[in-house]
């Protein structure tokens, strides 16, 4: 999931950067996982949930228009389709297979605005608790898991913890969304696909 990296990556990094310099100590850090934060998370996961609802309607579309496709392609490979048809038929099938693509663009940038406002969303509500239990942890960097490709090893409770305590905090805080969706499965989704028509 690429939701909130940029701006909670930044805030944290800044965070850590203020902190006054302590060369004789050794480094102390913390891991935050957005992902563990929206299945853990009520809040969260409520506002995420918005995402998968989109993500859901888009793809219905979608296949509505694969759907479509595919019955036309069946009657053009009709042997009983009457010749004199088979040209107004092409011409459908060419309009609406670029009505399809057309609506796999559009059903993207939709999902990309949706993703977007959701990330900024979470991000309101959990940067200021990562950088305050930061800031009570004596923390000099929170590292988050939308750089995870960085890292080789890590103890999961350890890793877990940092966490597990700002989802704590997160739903504590006062000013629960109104309307809890409820929780989402799984917090990693990829962008809605067209179904491919048979040929």
């Amino acid at each position: 999931m690429r939701l909130i990296a940029p701006s909670l990556a930044a805030l944290c990094l800044s965070a850590a950067l203020s902190a006054p310099a302590m060369s004789q100590e050794a480094p102390r850090f913390a891991f935050f996982s957005i992902n563990q934060l929206v299945r853990s998370s009520k809040k969260a996961g409520a506002i995420f949930s918005e995402l998968e609802i989109t993500k859901k309607n888009l793809e219905e579309k979608l296949q509505g228009k694969g759907q479509e496709l595919q019955t036309l392609q069946q009657q053009l490979n009709s042997p009983s389709l009457d010749p004199d048809k088979k040209e107004a038929l092409a011409k459908k099938y060419r309009d609406v297979e670029f009505e399809a693509k057309k609506m796999q663009e559009d059903s993207q940038q939709e999902y990309q605005r949706v993703e977007r406002k959701v990330g900024e969303a979470i991000t309101k509500l959990a940067a200021p608790i990562v950088e305050q239990l930061a800031k009570e942890q004596k923390l000099q960097l929170v590292l988050s898991d939308q750089a995870i490709g960085i890292l080789s090893w890590g103890d999961a409770d350890w890793m877990k913890a940092f966490t597990a305590e700002v989802s704590k905090r997160l739903d504590a805080a006062e000013g629960t969304p109104a309307a809890a969706a409820p929780k989402p499965a799984a917090p990693k989704l990829a962008a809605p696909k067209a179904a491919a028509p048979k040929k």
